[in-house]
């Protein structure tokens, strides 16, 4: 592991049974994230990106095989403390924003904080975030008010807001128009740089993996750089 390295990845395998019959997903994979480093994951479907996403995103276990997050393994952590790990050191967004419908913006941006914090402070935290993100007009409103870049923008808000050391996107233009999308992808560049942030970005669309800097593509159970 290099000593600037926020996420690493040794060999990591995963396969799946369907109808008794076993699919290799992840045959070893390798990878390195560096402080700062911004890079894009592409793929075709089916190739295992999302798996691999969920498991550097500690959604699921490898079988086999080594991650280390800021030096901590947390493929060997107990349930419990897996989660409070993942809420303090991964954000994460995915295509659909998963935004709890009965609840407004800013009620949805503090609810990883109030884990932690008093509900003062989430709130105040959770506003700041709004803020940045450009939605200071419409904190109060619930996410059926919402257009779905708004709702994209609170989803990014809610994945800052407890400063993690890792924002692992899961194709969250996908949803959405091209200019819209390009509006995105610019407020997430924009903030990793502020924070000097390690993402990573899966998308099929190339114009905007280009963005990203480093671009790595998932074939064949592994991953290669392009």
């Amino acid at each position: 592991m290099s000593e600037n390295a926020i996420l690493t990845l040794e060999d990591i395998k995963k396969s799946y049974f369907v109808e008794g019959h076993r699919i290799d997903v992840l045959r070893g994979v390798n990878l390195e994230l560096k402080e700062g480093e911004r890079l894009s994951l592409t793929g075709k479907s089916g190739s295992g990106k999302s798996t691999l996403l969920n498991i550097m995103a500690t959604l699921e276990r490898p079988d086999s095989g080594k991650i280390l997050l800021k030096g901590e393994n947390p493929a060997k952590m107990p349930d419990s403390k897996l989660s409070m790990f993942r809420n303090r050191e991964i954000g994460i967004v995915f295509q659909f924003h998963h935004l709890l419908p009965e609840f407004t913006a800013i009620e949805n941006v503090a609810i990883p904080l109030m884990l932690t914090q008093s509900k003062k402070t989430s709130l105040e935290k959770a506003e700041k975030m709004l803020e940045r993100v450009g939605l200071s007009h419409r904190m109060q409103h619930k996410p059926a008010e919402l257009s779905g870049g708004e709702q994209q923008r609170v989803a990014i808000a809610r994945a800052l807001v407890t400063e993690p050391s890792l924002l692992l996107m899961d194709e969250p233009t996908g949803n959405l128009d091209n200019e819209t999308g390009k509006m995105i992808i610019a407020l997430i560049l924009s903030v990793a740089e502020e924070r000097n942030l390690t993402t990573l970005f899966v998308t099929h669309n190339q114009e905007f993996a280009a963005e990203m800097g480093r671009v790595i593509e998932m074939s064949e159970g592994v991953v290669r750089s392009i």
